[in-house]
């Protein structure tokens, strides 16, 4: 009976001093309250004033399938003139390729030059600056391009004094040049005009537009990295296409656009394929034509 007394009373000494021990510790860190306030609101300023300078990143995705050529219409058709050399076989798509040539700077300079990629229009919003894709009031459009000029990167902003006057500034400020809407402009650049997009607003605060000029090759070369293509699977023929860009829609069509280009360069080859195939065919028809009519000749004497 006095031990289990002694037992009670040691546990719970025990559990005075866990106890104890707990509130010393908690006293020695609640003193520096005042600086973990700090940290705390400090942290949150911070993440919240990224969040209001940080560009976001919108993903578009696509995918694309491969057809087999062995399985289509015309290589079947093609396919009894492979024994005279000019369509050679195994003509199945393999995806590996159809990736590489996604990613060819000829497909990918298509699609830049349709979509005019070399051109970029940026707008003073409420915080900073951001690009308006399809949303420019005004746009540039060249007639002569002076390419080695353009591969180096130009910007510089271009404001609406009214309905057809246009003024052309330095990213500080200095007037470069005055000039009028729909006019053939000489620069070093090359032959360009500028074309209202939008009435103009006097009212408005969005009267200037940044312009930015960037070389055809850095930005086949820029695309060229920032889109990823890959297979569905191993045992897949159709491919899945992903870009991440600050403007969605920029995004899409860049996607959509090279599709379109990988689809129509798909049938020029079968054109020309089938275009060859048909003066080949011609071409042995008129030999074959003028030996029959010799050899009846032949016959006849």
């Amino acid at each position: 009976m006095q031990e289990q007394k002694e037992n009670s009373m040691a546990s719970q000494i025990t559990e005075d001093g866990d106890s104890l021990n707990i509130r010393e510790e908690l006293e020695k860190y609640l003193v520096y309250w005042k600086w973990f306030v700090f940290c705390a609101v400090l942290s949150l300023s911070l993440a919240f004033i990224y969040l209001i300078y940080a560009t976001p990143q919108y993903s578009a995705a696509a995918s694309i399938m491969i057809k087999d050529n062995n399985k289509s219409g015309i290589s079947s058709e093609l396919a009894a003139f492979e024994d005279l050399g000019i369509i050679g076989g195994g003509s199945a798509n393999n995806p590996d390729n159809e990736i590489e040539i996604l990613k060819s700077r000829k497909i990918i300079g298509n699609m830049v030059d349709s979509l005019d990629l070399t051109i970029s229009y940026f707008m003073e919003g409420t915080i900073k600056k951001s690009e308006v894709y399809n949303r420019t009031p005004i746009v540039l459009k060249f007639i002569k391009k002076n390419f080695l000029a353009i591969e180096k990167d130009t910007a510089f902003v271009a404001s609406r004094l009214d309905e057809n006057r246009i003024e052309f500034k330095t990213l500080e400020g200095d007037l470069i040049s005055t000039s009028t809407l729909n006019t053939v402009i000489e620069s070093e650049l090359g032959q360009f005009k500028i074309q209202a997009i939008k009435p103009f607003d006097k009212n408005s605060e969005n009267n200037e537009v940044i312009i930015l000029l960037r070389g055809r090759n850095r930005m086949i070369d820029t695309y060229r990295a920032r889109i990823g293509i890959s297979t569905v699977d191993k045992n897949s023929s159709v491919l899945s296409l992903n870009l991440q860009d600050a403007v969605k829609a920029k995004a899409e069509d860049v996607l959509n656009e090279l599709v379109g280009q990988y689809n129509l360069d798909a049938i020029k080859d079968k054109s020309i394929v089938s275009e060859k195939t048909k003066d080949f065919i011609e071409e042995r028809l008129t030999n074959v034509g003028a030996f029959l009519a010799l050899a009846q000749d032949n016959v006849q004497e």
